[in-house]
């Protein structure tokens, strides 16, 4: 008869090298084995920041003896049975709860996913064989990755030309500029001016300009210097039509970029940016002999508008 210590070092043996098989056994009390969810699995019907899950069990009522045999533990992930391996093991008085887990990756966001685990024993005296199967419960986990970026955008006291550097899902100004100061105005041009001006008795912006769009550079007049933080994603390739004269064009990018890579491709000869800092207007003119941009104007940036002179209509692309 083998003792108990010996088919102790025996399970600890296999718990180093992995084995998808060990010796252990069911307490006399129940030959069913016991799983209990344990950190850092999710809590059921929770929703995880990332494409990816790890589910961790215990699995309990285990102590040692020669004639039960311990098969396998899997995961049920959605229908899919995967082999889950013995990573550990803790004793509590005459109860061994031995470690098991398995992670799955590369999962689909926003989808929610059904999983639940399987523990399998085996026992085996007077050339009677037996299988018990344990069971746990059945959990959920809902998909919510966040790809969301954020960006502070400062107004100084006075008038800003500004830009949306971010692909944003709620373009209303009130959603974007939501604590805006009474009296603060918003200008866009597009063949025409159109405005809206914000009244903290309303409370919010009223006039002719209800929304933002990417790629549109604005005029804000600030009653006071504020930071409005512009929360949406990164954009992708950009396509803009720039019409012949003046356009107030954005840069919809987190990241400055050289004027001469960002802005060459259709661009004509002696084409115009302006920008306004401090109060005062800077500039570069495009010539192509050069090739290049020329001025005081070096690369574009992020929440900053500008304004563009064409003189030949051209498919802005960056």
């Amino acid at each position: 008869m083998k003792t108990k210590g010996y088919k102790t070092v025996l399970f600890l043996s296999a718990i180093l090298v992995i084995s998808t098989i060990a010796v252990i056994a069911i307490a006399d009390d129940t030959m069913v084995p016991i799983i209990d969810f344990i950190d850092p699995t999710p809590a059921d019907n929770a929703e995880v920041t990332v494409d990816s899950v790890v589910v961790n069990v215990s699995v309990s009522n285990v102590t040692t003896s020669d004639d039960v045999f311990y098969d396998q533990v899997w995961h049920d992930w959605d229908g899919t049975n995967y082999t889950m391996y013995a990573t550990g093991m803790v004793t509590e008085g005459s109860s061994t709860k031995y470690i098991f887990d398995y992670t799955v990756t590369n999962l689909t966001n926003g989808t929610t996913y059904t999983y639940k685990e399987y523990a399998n024993v085996t026992k085996v005296k007077d050339n009677i064989t037996e299988t018990f199967l344990g069971v746990s419960g059945t959990r959920n986990v809902t998909i919510n990755v966040t790809t969301g970026e954020s960006f502070d955008l400062e107004l100084g006291a006075g008038w800003n030309l500004i830009s949306i550097p971010l692909e944003i899902d709620n373009t209303s100004i009130n959603a974007v500029f939501p604590d805006a100061n009474d009296g603060d105005e918003l200008y866009m041009y597009s063949g025409e001016w159109i405005s809206a001006t914000y009244y903290s008795n309303l409370p919010g912006w009223y006039g002719d300009l209800e929304t933002v769009e990417q790629d549109k550079g604005y005029w804000y007049s600030a009653n006071t210097a504020c930071t409005a933080t512009i929360e949406g994603t990164e954009a992708g390739t950009r396509t803009v039509s720039i019409a012949e004269g003046w356009n107030l064009i954005g840069y919809t990018r987190l990241n400055p970029a050289n004027l001469s890579v960002v802005l060459s491709t259709n661009v004509t000869n002696e084409d115009e940016l302006y920008a306004y800092e401090n109060v005062s207007w800077i500039s570069a003119t495009y010539y192509s002999n050069l090739p290049g941009w020329y001025g005081d104007i070096s690369e574009m940036e992020p929440g900053k508008g500008y304004w563009y002179s064409a003189n030949t209509s051209f498919t802005w692309e960056y």
